[in-house]
């Protein structure tokens, strides 16, 4: 059989979510893996269904999609699958265009230790010390099947331990805290400066806008100065996880599994 990866994005209008994925893509194929190809859940194109047709034209049989996604929840449990074809009651059996293939689907990156690793990364680029104010920040999700909240919890949890002192995780939607409740829990500690890490994939309007709206720093921006209580505070804005070369390994050990090697 001829086998075919194909990395899964969410889809976004803005962002920087195809350059993350292109890259990842681009490293995959430098290390010898072949066929691969990369498509969206939504918005942005080649959806996964093109996608899968274009690697069935040609000539793959076999299809590994991999959610380049924080949190396991129904997208990669149910909605991803059912857009594959594939699911409880078809197995990894599929028809693409007329032409019956296999195709399955790998975890998100959930609780793996990479994700604390990069937000210990995120905190060491922002220069922190053990005093300051740590805001770990997830998406949220009204889904009652997502790890995302456990996820973000477990992080903030991680990095605690380590001997951060001031350690609030919050959510932009849907769960609480929210995050300008997180930000007055790290203000009321009396901390004088707060790094923001997101445990977000790519940027996008809920990170460029959104988010900073709530911490009261400018769009598009690495942080700035907010006050709270009378006290002035200032703010990093870190990066999200994007296309860190740890969760290349992620991928490339899933694509391995699959390949039998």
């Amino acid at each position: 059989m001829s086998k075919g990866i194909l990395i899964i994005g969410y889809g976004t209008r803005t962002g920087n979510l195809k350059e993350v994925l292109e890259r990842t893509a681009a490293r995959l194929r430098a290390r010898g893996r072949k066929n691969v190809h990369i498509c969206y859940f939504r918005v942005s194109s080649p959806t996964i269904q093109e996608a899968m047709s274009r690697m069935v034209r040609d000539g793959v049989d076999d299809i590994l999609g991999v959610p380049y996604y924080i949190a396991e929840g129904r997208l990669t449990l149910e909605m991803i699958p059912e857009k594959m074809g594939i699911g409880a009651t078809t197995g990894t059996k599929t028809v693409v265009d007329g032409k019956r293939i296999n195709a399955s689907l790998a975890p998100a990156f959930g609780m793996n230790r990479v994700l604390t690793e990069i937000a210990f990364d995120r905190i060491a680029e922002a220069g922190a010390s053990f005093d300051d104010g740590i805001l770990i920040m997830g998406h949220g999700s009204r889904d009652v099947f997502s790890s995302n909240e456990a996820i973000v919890r477990v992080n903030a949890e991680r990095i605690q331990n380590r001997g951060y002192k001031h350690v609030v995780y919050a959510f932009n939607e849907f769960v609480e805290p929210g995050i300008s409740e997180g930000v007055d829990m790290l203000a009321a500690q009396g901390v004088s400066r707060i790094v923001c890490v997101p445990l977000f994939i790519t940027t996008g309007v809920h990170l460029n806008e959104e988010v900073p709206d709530k911490i009261g720093i400018p769009h598009y921006s690495e942080g700035g100065e907010i006050e709270r209580g009378g006290r002035k505070i200032s703010v990093s804005y870190m990066r999200p996880v994007e296309d860190d070369p740890r969760l290349l390994e992620i991928v490339d050990s899933e694509i391995a599994e699959f390949l039998g090697e």
